[in-house]
Formats: structure tokens, C-alpha cells, sequence
């Protein structure tokens, strides 16, 4: 499932808001973590810990992933909830729920489930529960239905088995099995709940090693160790974990102050005050996620692959990480991060490194190339860009709209409330009202195909249209190929086609940022947090 990331108001100055342009002072801010400093976990827990209080940046809609899930909700929901494959803080994937895995032909995925899983109310996992839990997943309207897009049948071939019939060759499909479309629910208790099923009036019906003890409705979450908890080998540190929310300054606040033991922190400009406080314990990690420039719509100002390429070349994307992230953030050139190298990273970054016409700093060749686009296309009018008024999201704006004047451009940024800016990634006639939108997006599976289907003809996410043969046959050709190291090579393919149309503007990238209390240890610092139960790896320092 591809995600945009909650973000919260953030604590940027004044003077940064004010920027016209993004240029930033060389002095003080931080600077992007090298590949030395990004680990994917924190050090091995000693001990236990009794209870843990942690922030997220927004309280949780539901925490029915079917219903819909950003960070927020997936941050609780995987310390609760289990999939077939589980991705590891080193985003490898392997078999959980799901033991093993064969495949007779290259369309059929035979799934040998594990027989002695039980859910929190102690009935057993089966083949039943598996069978019913993808056919609700792939339910159109479904939040996780795209990852079901290229599934012909799913049936219970045994008591703890269950085999899966494809359209096509598809080497995700277990990853997928590894995000929240792999979640494998409870029937009993969702029919017994109902639509109140995800609320805060219903309890869990899922078999990690948290179960939902209270939801305060606009207050707190807590989740406590489940005490029948079927993996007995797997260690639960924390016993109890209660969550709160709050905005930026209150998330930064309560850290800083000991009022709260950890947080992950969506914008890392926030890290400042925190990486001076001794008592607290500051860790980056890969992320999948990468901001970007969203054109809208094919007949929009930003129709032409010409004009978003002219964008590109002239973007000052060091610009970007000074002003919006106070220089921990890094120029990036893909429309996804490099935690979604989760196969064959050399081949990624190779290719990453020969990406062009996305300068972390345009030269004045850059911008000869952008003017002389500029005039093959024409004057496109007015592009009017939407953010959702977020401070990042209007320094990023305001660098576009200087990108954009120094090439013959004209930017104009409509800022909208969150519910109109959340309505424009579901919504044909909302993006119809503007040209663009500022954006991050993140990728649930370590493979930047995931990115990648959504330029698909056909597809909810293809805002521009695009239907490209050459493109469709080498996606296919990706995701069909199950040997990892081709699979690179021929994904490389399908991303050379994507920025060749510049099908969006990659800006930069974010680690993902870990703060905790220097007493605690353990945590995940990768994006794995949002699919794997990170709260059972927290314990004592």
C-alpha cells in the first residue's frame, strides 16, 4: 500500500516561512545522516521495561486498516496486528503467519500456514480466518484493495493452507503479504462488532503480542502484553504501552521534557533542541519515503512531461533541506527513499547516481535546458499548486514558485485545510482544481515497484493519465521476474521511463528519526516500525 505521511505543524521560523526562494544559511542547522549513521535498530534491550508512554503526531482514525491507515494508525496497529510475512527492521521480509511458501507455477502461491497461532481471545488461526481476512483486504473501496489488483482467486486448500491464484507473475506478492493487506483479522469479533469495529468501542480481533486494553476517545491509546501470546520465543519487553498526540511543539515539548519516553518523529527538522539533551537518544534510519511535486491531472498546467522536467532542472533542492528540514533531509532524486533498495541496493544506487535532470543545485546548463523546454511547450497559464498549509509544505511551495519564475513560470499556491488537501488523493474533482500538490509518499514494502504501479494505465494514482506500452510492458516484466537481481535491473527500466516523464518531481529525502529516553533500548529506527511490533523490542537500556 503506497501512504502519505501524517504531518504535523512544525516549529519552522519565521524567516523560513517568509522565504520566497529556499536558500539557507551555512550556519548552524544539522545535516542529513551519512549511510554510516542510518542503522535499522537500536541497541539490543537489556531488560524489560514496565511501561512505556509514547506520542504520535495525530490520534488514530480507526484502527480498522481496511477503513484506513497513515503512520499514525499503522504505528499502533502493528504491535497488534500480525501478517503472513512480516518485514524486518533491516526491511528483509520473511514468512510469520505463513510458514512457508511454494509456488507450483509462476501464478499459483501455495501458503503453509503455522498451526499453532492463536488470536487474543484464544481461538486458532486457520485457513479460514486467512481466506476471509484477504477477501475483506481486496473488497473494493478497501484501503489495502490495490494489493489485490492482480489476484484471480484465494481459497483454503487445507485446514492451514491456502493457495492464491494470480493473473500474472507477481514477485511482490508476499511482500504485500508483509504490509497491512497480509493482516490476518478475527471474523468472530469483527461480525460481533459490526461497523463499530476500529473504534474506540470495539477491542482488537488479532493475534500479536498487544492486545487494545483502553481507548480514551480523544485521549490515550494503551495496549498491554497479551498474556497467552502464541510465540514463545518471541521476547514482549514493554508490558504496557499508552499512547497520546499532540501537535509539533507538544510532541517536541514533552520529549524534551521527560513527559513521554519516545517518539518517531515525521519531520526531523524538529530534532534540534532534542539532540542536546543528554538524557535522550537520537537515531536515523531508511525510509521509503521521498517528497515530491504530484502533478493532478493530464490537461493541467503541469500536463506536459516537458514543463515538469523544466520544473525539476531548476529546483534548488539543497535549498529545500536548509530551509524546510534546517539541513537534515537530503537532495533526492526518486520518488522513492532508499529503504525501498530492500534487494539488490547496488544496482539501486547505481542507477540513483546516473539519474538525471534532478540537480541537488541547478547550473546554469540546467537552467538553459529548462528555459528551452519551457519554449518548445509554450506558456501552460498559471500553475497552481495545493498544500495543506503545513510550514514544510509552504517552504517547499515557495521553492517551486522561485524554480519556476527564474525558467518563464508562473506558480500560484493555494493552501487548503487538511481535509481538502486529503480529498485531492481521492478525488478527480478535486484535483481538478488545481495543477499540482506538494506531497510525501511512503511504500508499506521494500521494492520501489511499489512506487511504480502507480503509473500504471488504469490506475487510482495515475492523476496525469499516463499509458505508455513500453512502460506497462516493462513494469510487468519487473514484477513477474521472481530473481532478485534481474527484478533490479528491469525495475531500473520501469524508473528510467518514469523520470524520463517526470511522471512527478522528487525534491528530497527524510531519514526516519527514533527519539527516545536514554533508559530505553531496542526500538526499530527504519520505517519497519509501521508493520512490525517494535514496542516488543523496547525494553531497559
Amino acid at each position: 500500500m503506497n501512504r502519505r505521511i501524517i504531518l504535523p505543524a512544525t516549529l519552522l521560523s519565521a524567516a523560513a516561512l517568509a522565504l520566497t526562494g529556499c536558500a539557507g544559511s551555512d550556519s548552524g542547522g544539522g545535516k542529513p545522516p551519512s549511510d554510516d549513521e542510518l542503522v535499522a535498530t537500536t541497541k539490543p534491550a537489556s531488560g524489560p521495561a514496565d511501561s512505556v508512554n509514547w506520542m504520535l503526531s495525530a490520534e488514530p482514525a480507526t484502527l480498522d486498516a481496511d477503513v484506513g491507515a497513515s503512520d499514525v494508525e499503522d504505528s499502533v496497529i502493528a504491535n497488534m496486528c500480525e501478517r503472513l510475512f512480516q518485514v524486518q527492521p533491516d526491511y528483509s521480509v520473511k514468512p510469520h503467519l505463513a510458514k512457508s511458501v511454494t509456488r507450483p507455477n509462476p501464478t499459483t502461491v501455495v501458503y503453509a500456514l503455522r498451526d499453532d497461532v492463536t488470536f487474543h481471545d484464544g481461538s486458532p488461526l486457520a485457513a479460514d480466518d486467512v481466506v476471509w481476512s484477504m477477501q475483506r483486504h481486496a473488497e473494493p473501496g478497501a484501503d489495502e484493495s490495490d494489493e489485490y489488483e492482480g489476484v484471480k482467486n484465494v481459497e483454503k486448500t487445507g485446514e492451514y493452507e491456502v493457495t492464491v491464484t494470480l493473473e500474472q507473475p507477481d514477485a511482490q506478492f508476499d511482500m504485500r503479504m508483509a504490509g497491512d493487506g497480509g493482516i490476518v483479522w478475527n471474523r468472530a469479533v469483527i461480525d460481533r462488532a459490526g461497523d463499530s469495529f476500529g473504534t474506540p468501542d470495539s477491542p482488537d480481533a488479532c493475534s500479536g503480542p498487544y492486545q487494545l486494553k483502553e481507548w480514551k476517545a480523544g485521549t490515550s491509546i494503551t495496549l498491554e502484553a497479551a498474556p497467552n501470546y502464541w510465540d514463545k520465543d518471541r521476547a514482549v519487553n514493554t508490558q504496557s504501552l499508552t499512547y497520546t498526540w499532540g501537535a509539533a511543539p507538544a510532541v517536541v515539548n514533552a520529549v524534551n521534557a521527560g513527559e513521554t519516553d519516545g517518539t518517531f518523529l515525521t519531520d526531523p527538522s524538529l530534532v534540534g533542541p532534542l539532540e542536546s539533551n543528554d538524557e535522550l537518544s537520537v537515531s536515523y534510519g531508511a525510509t521509503t519515503t521521498s517528497w515530491q511535486v504530484f502533478p493532478s491531472r493530464g490537461d493541467g498546467a503541469l500536463g506536459d512531461a516537458r514543463i515538469r522536467t523544466a520544473l525539476s532542472l531548476a529546483m534548488d533542492r539543497d535549498g529545500i533541506v536548509k530551509a524546510a528540514f534546517d539541513g537534515r533531509a537530503e537532495p533526492w532524486k526518486l520518488p522513492v527513499g532508499s529503504g525501498t533498495w530492500g534487494y539488490a541496493p547496488d544496482a539501486f544506487q547505481d542507477a540513483f547516481d546516473k539519474v538525471p535532470d534532478t540537480p541537488s543545485s541547478p547550473s546554469d546548463a540546467d537552467i538553459d535546458k529548462a528555459k528551452d523546454l519551457v519554449e518548445q511547450v509554450g506558456d501552460p497559464g498559471p500553475i497552481t499548486l495545493a498544500t495543506s498549509g503545513s510550514e514544510i509544505q509552504n517552504v517547499m511551495a515557495n521553492g517551486v514558485r522561485t524554480a519556476a519564475a527564474e525558467i518563464g513560470l508562473e506558480v500560484e499556491i493555494k493552501t487548503l485545510s487538511d481535509a481538502q488537501y486529503s480529498e485531492l488523493y481521492g478525488s478527480e474533482d478535486a484535483r481538478a482544481k488545481v495543477d499540482g500538490m506538494i506531497g510525501d509518499w511512503y511504500l508499506s514494502k521494500p521494492d520501489p515497484l511499489g512506487m511504480y504501479d502507480n503509473a500504471m494505465p488504469g490506475g487510482v494514482n495515475n492523476y496525469v493519465g499516463f499509458d505508455d506500452p513500453k512502460y506497462a510492458q516493462a513494469f510487468n516484466a519487473a514484477a513477474g521476474e521472481y530473481d532478485e537481481t534481474k527484478r533490479a535491473n528491469l525495475t531500473v527500466k520501469v524508473q528510467d521511463i518514469y523520470l524520463d516523464n517526470m511522471l512527478s518531481i522528487p525534491l528530497v529525502m527524510t531519514p526516519n528519526t527514533l527519539v527516545t529516553s536514554d533508559k530505553l533500548s531496542g526500538a526499530p529506527v527504519s520505517m519497519a516500525y509501521l508493520t512490525y511490533p517494535w514496542a516488543a523490542d523496547l525494553g531497559s537500556a
